[in-house]
C-alpha cells in the first residue's frame, strides 16, 4: 500500500512539474483505475507476444524496449527512466502484436495506466489529458534525438547521448545491455572505453 501511494504522489508531483493543474475529483476517479506494479530484473514488464493493455508511468527503475531479431540476437532501442511514460507503444495503441517487449534492466515500480483510460484522458481528456499530452510531446522530442544518435553510425555519438540523457542508465545497467544499445559486443565497449579514457578513440 505504501509503494502504491508513492507511486502515485511521484506521478502527482511530475503533473505538477509539467505546470498542469490538478483537478483532485477527476484525479480520483482516475487513479482508482490505475494498478501498481512491482517488476523484478530481468522480468519483462510488457511481452511482444501479447497486445499491451496499459502504459506505464515509471516512478522507480529503469526499463528498456527490447526487440529479437530472426537470429536470435537482441538490441536495445531505448531505454526509460522514473517520470517517463513506457509501453509497448505500437501494440498498445494499434492494440496489435508488435516487434518488442518492455523489460525491467532494474527493479522497477510504476503505474500501469488502463489503455480505455489513457486514450480517452489524451484524445479529450481534462487535466491529465493535458498532462499526456505534454508528455508525449517530450517524448517526440527525446525521440528524434534518440533517432539521431542511433543512425549516427558512431559508437562515440551513442556513448555522448547515453552521457548526455542517461547518465543513471551507464551507473546502473550492465555494460553488456550498454552494449546492446550501442550496438556493439560487450567486448567492443570495453575496447571504445578504454580507447576513450587513453583520449585514442
Amino acid at each position: 500500500m505504501e509503494r502504491a501511494k508513492k507511486a502515485l504522489a511521484s506521478l502527482e508531483s511530475d503533473i505538477q512539474r509539467k505546470g498542469v493543474e490538478l483537478d483532485f475529483v477527476e484525479w480520483e476517479q482516475i487513479s482508482q483505475r490505475c494498478r501498481y506494479i512491482h517488476i523484478q530484473t530481468g522480468d519483462k514488464i510488457q511481452n511482444q507476444a501479447r497486445v499491451a493493455d496499459s502504459w506505464i508511468y515509471l516512478s522507480d527503475g529503469i526499463a528498456a524496449s527490447e526487440q529479437t531479431w530472426m537470429d536470435g540476437t537482441t538490441s536495445i532501442a531505448r531505454f526509460f527512466e522514473p517520470g517517463d511514460i513506457c509501453a509497448n507503444i505500437t501494440s498498445a495503441w494499434t492494440r496489435n502484436i508488435a516487434s518488442d517487449d518492455l523489460v525491467a534492466m532494474t527493479e522497477v515500480a510504476g503505474l500501469a495506466i488502463p489503455d480505455d483510460i489513457f486514450k480517452r484522458e489524451y484524445l479529450d481528456g481534462g487535466f491529465f489529458g493535458t498532462y499526456l499530452r505534454i508528455k508525449s510531446m517530450d517524448t517526440h522530442l527525446f525521440d528524434k534525438e534518440l533517432i539521431c544518435a542511433k543512425t549516427s553510425g558512431r559508437t562515440e555519438v551513442r556513448y555522448q547521448f547515453l552521457e548526455q540523457y542517461h547518465l543513471n542508465v551507464i551507473a546502473s545497467v550492465p555494460q553488456k545491455d550498454i552494449a546492446r544499445f550501442l550496438g556493439i559486443t560487450p567486448q567492443g565497449l570495453s575496447r571504445f572505453l578504454r580507447m576513450r579514457k587513453s583520449g585514442t578513440s
